[in-house]
């Protein structure tokens, strides 16, 4: 692997992330979180995935072939993904070829994997080959290429300009969201964790490997996301729709029940994407026993 081809892959990956975290309507990729980045894993998966896409999965999460991918994902440990966050937002490097590869899918990255990333890297031909060529042929071919040279260096010299602009603008862009980073997420000691219909704040040192089996755990950082995220009881007066659009997102119970939240997310019990309410949900099976 050449060191310098693969420094590039990353340098890729991470422009990438400039432009889709500002064009991600979920949100995640501006202030992503561990936890989130999982949640956006399974998005990937559950919008089918292609065969790189899923040998890099299956390489990072360390599941084999035929095995449950998905369930792999919902029950990995997040705290893994914070090289990742970190990776991208650049506040350390890293060469581990499962967590680049990964970031690529996150960022949507379109020539990836590396090795796709290599075979369509433009390389230019050498001018010290050219001018040998024209040296021993017309003088005045010679000419036309010096005229061009300059033409060229002029190009060059304004589009390296161009670059130190944006690296610039890039430097300050991630410093300031360095900070932002830093100031919410100082209490990250902290962690929410699911009880009966709601998130409750617990302490992060006190939550043990048991009780993330039973419950998931989230930290505190995403409380903004989740305060409104809360098991409704519906009835006859539930407002399912507003203006024509969902209001009520629903998934299935271990036991088989038909749960129903607030908002859009991962069913805080088994793990399971939630899905938008339809009035045939509705009809069939949440108010078939009320009427």
């Amino acid at each position: 692997m050449s060191k310098i081809t693969f420094e590039e892959y990353k340098s890729a990956i991470k422009t990438k992330y400039q432009s889709s975290k500002m064009e991600d309507i979920s949100g995640i990729l501006l202030n992503p979180s561990p936890a989130q980045l999982r949640n956006l894993c399974l998005i990937h998966f559950d919008n089918s995935l292609s065969i790189n896409d899923e040998n890099t999965m299956r390489f990072f999460f360390q599941v084999k072939e035929g095995e449950d991918l998905r369930r792999a994902i919902e029950k990995f440990e997040i705290a893994r993904f914070r090289p990742i966050i970190s990776f991208l937002m650049g506040e350390i490097d890293s060469d581990n070829s499962g967590r680049i590869e990964l970031a690529a899918i996150l960022v949507d990255l379109e020539k990836r994997p590396y090795s796709r990333f290599l075979k369509e890297k433009p390389v230019e031909k050498s001018l010290k080959f050219i001018n040998e060529d024209i040296n021993e042929s017309n003088p005045k071919d010679k000419q036309v290429m010096d005229a061009g040279q300059e033409i060229k260096s002029g190009y060059l010299t304004n589009s390296l300009s161009k670059l130190k602009i944006a690296y610039i603008f890039s430097f300050l862009s991630i410093l300031s969201l360095l900070c932002i980073f830093i100031w919410n997420f100082k209490d990250e000691d902290d962690c929410m964790v699911w009880n009966k219909d709601h998130y409750e704040e617990v302490s992060c040192d006190m939550v043990s490997n048991k009780m993330s089996l039973v419950s998931p755990i989230v930290t505190k950082r995403e409380e903004n996301i989740i305060s409104n995220f809360k098991k409704i009881k519906v009835c006859d007066t539930t407002s399912f729709f507003k203006l024509g659009k969902p209001y009520v997102w629903y998934g299935k119970s271990f036991e088989g029940n038909y749960d129903c939240f607030t908002a859009p997310g991962l069913h805080p019990e088994t793990g399971k994407t939630l899905k938008p309410i339809t009035q045939y949900i509705v009809d069939k099976y949440l108010l078939k026993n009320k009427e």
